[in-house]
């Protein structure tokens, strides 16, 4: 079976497709290039076949397969899902294996259980923090901004990636709780690189006004004086 699906990945390969992925992804060795409307089709097909034998044949020698895996556990009914949640997040080693896989977790839309990610607030590893901030940023923010904030607020960590969904799950809580949060922010401890990115992507978002967005340099500013 697995022999067969690399052999599909092969002949899909786009060359153009694996520089400029390449290029978003650094220090990812085995990426062939094959884009990701054509990956989700297959994922749908796998996930409605044997998927238990793709997930035990699985060898992730191409980014691909990995993403595949990720894609077909967001295509399984949400009791399926959680089965193989904490089993496949040791095969995340970079943001775009990561935010995909988080994307598809129907599961927490509609069960908001921390048990399965909150371990990873107290994780060493880059992609298991950011895993658990990912997860946050899309399925808690709305109907559980004070949990959000603290777990941002107590964020400790110097990896690039872990940082940066720190940072981007900070300028969503200030786009979708502007008031409450601009208040967190001025008396909240939040290390300094979060605290000053999350700012500066929540001015980039076109969903805050002129005036908003010139109170948050404001604060952005005072930040660095």
């Amino acid at each position: 079976m697995i022999e067969k699906i690399k052999k599909e990945l092969l002949n899909l390969l786009d060359k153009k497709y694996q520089a400029f992925s390449s290029k978003l992804t650094p220090n990812v060795h085995n990426i062939l290039g094959v884009r990701l409307p054509l990956l989700r089709k297959i994922a749908k097909r796998i996930s409605k076949e044997n998927y238990q034998d793709f997930f035990k044949l699985n060898d992730d020698e191409f980014m691909e397969l990995t993403m595949l895996e990720a894609m077909i556990i967001g295509y399984l009914p949400i009791k399926e899902q959680i089965k193989y949640i904490e089993n496949f997040i040791p095969k995340i080693n970079n943001w775009a294996v990561c935010d995909c896989f988080c994307s598809g977790l129907k599961y927490f839309k509609t069960n908001k259980n921390k048990i399965i990610f909150e371990k990873y607030f107290n994780s060493d590893k880059e992609y298991e923090l950011r895993f658990a901030f990912v997860v946050l940023l899309n399925y808690f923010i709305d109907n559980d901004y004070n949990y959000v904030i603290d777990k941002i607020s107590k964020f400790d960590n110097e990896q690039y990636y872990a940082k940066m969904a720190a940072a981007w799950c900070l300028s969503i809580c200030i786009i979708k709780n502007y008031t409450q949060c601009l208040n967190d922010l001025k008396t909240l401890k939040i290390h300094p690189w979060v605290f000053k990115k999350g700012i500066t992507k929540a001015i980039e978002s076109l969903r805050l006004d002129k005036l908003q967005k010139e109170e948050l340099k404001k604060l952005r500013n005072q930040s660095s004086s």
